[in-house]
C-alpha cells in the first residue's frame, strides 16, 4: 500500500504539460549615429601650424525613423593609432588599440603593429554649432594629456561630451578639430612658449616639445565616439 502510494508521487512530474506558450522575441538593432568623415588626413604639416578639421555627428536614419526614439548621448574618446610593421601586405595598413591589465595601450595583434607617435595631445575638440538649447560640454583645448604618457586614464580625462535631442531641434552637431603642430627639440622657434600657452594656459610648453627622432615621422590618433545613452519619449 505504501509502496504504490510513493510510486504514484513519484511519477507524477514526468507527466507532459497541459499547456505551453512561446513568446517570440526579436530586435533590429541599428547605430543611433551617423559620423562624417570616417578619416581625418591632415597630410605633411610644419610646427606651430594651426589647422581646422570639421566633423559631423548625426542621428543615423534608422534612429530618425524611429518615432518614439528621442535623445543620444555620447562621448568623443582619444586613443593612440596602431600601424602595420610587418612585412606582410595581406593586413590593412592600421590596426586595432586594446588595453593591456595596466591601463596602457598596446596593439592586439603586436607582432605586426606598433603604435605610432601620439597625435592626441595636439588636437582640441569643439562644438560649433548653434543650437537652441547648449546641451554639449566646453570642449577641450590642444596640449593636454602628455605626448609620451598616453593610457587608459588619459583618454577619460580628456573626453568630451556631447547629446543629440528630437525634443531640443538638435539632429546634428559639428566638432572642430584643430591640430596644433608640435616642434621638434633643438629646432623650437622662440615664441612657442606663446604658441602653447594661448591655448592652454595651464600647460608646460616644454612637455609638448617632440623627441628630435621624430622629426618626418608619422603621427597618428583614433578618435572614437561612443554611445554612452539613448532615451525615448512615452
Amino acid at each position: 500500500m505504501f509502496g504504490a502510494l510513493a510510486l504514484a508521487i513519484i511519477t507524477i512530474p514526468m507527466f507532459a504539460a497541459f499547456e505551453a506558450h512561446v513568446i517570440n522575441v526579436t530586435a533590429m538593432i541599428e547605430n543611433a549615429l551617423s559620423v562624417t568623415p570616417t578619416e581625418i588626413a591632415y597630410g605633411t604639416v610644419f610646427p606651430q601650424e594651426k589647422l581646422d578639421r570639421p566633423i559631423d555627428i548625426a542621428f543615423s536614419q534608422s534612429f530618425t525613423d524611429e518615432l518614439t526614439a528621442d535623445d543620444v548621448n555620447y562621448v568623443i574618446k582619444q586613443k593612440p593609432k596602431c600601424i602595420l610593421v610587418g612585412a606582410t601586405t595581406a593586413l590593412p595598413k592600421y590596426g586595432r588599440v586594446t588595453e593591456d591589465a595596466q591601463g596602457n595601450f598596446v596593439c592586439e595583434d603586436d607582432e605586426n603593429y606598433d603604435i605610432l607617435p601620439v597625435l592626441c595631445p595636439y588636437l582640441s575638440k569643439h562644438e560649433i554649432t548653434v543650437e537652441q538649447v547648449e546641451n554639449d560640454s566646453a570642449g577641450i583645448n590642444a596640449f593636454h594629456g602628455l605626448p609620451g604618457i598616453w593610457n587608459a586614464a588619459t583618454t577619460e580625462d580628456t573626453k568630451v561630451a556631447g547629446r543629440l535631442a528630437k525634443s531640443e531641434s538638435d539632429a546634428l552637431d559639428t566638432w572642430n578639430i584643430d591640430l596644433r603642430v608640435p616642434c621638434f627639440e633643438g629646432t623650437c622657434s622662440q615664441d612657442w612658449d606663446a604658441f602653447v600657452l594661448e591655448n592652454n594656459s595651464e600647460a608646460n610648453p616644454d612637455d609638448y616639445i617632440q623627441p628630435a627622432a621624430n622629426e618626418s615621422d608619422l603621427f597618428g590618433c583614433d578618435l572614437w565616439i561612443e554611445v554612452t545613452g539613448v532615451s525615448r519619449v512615452q
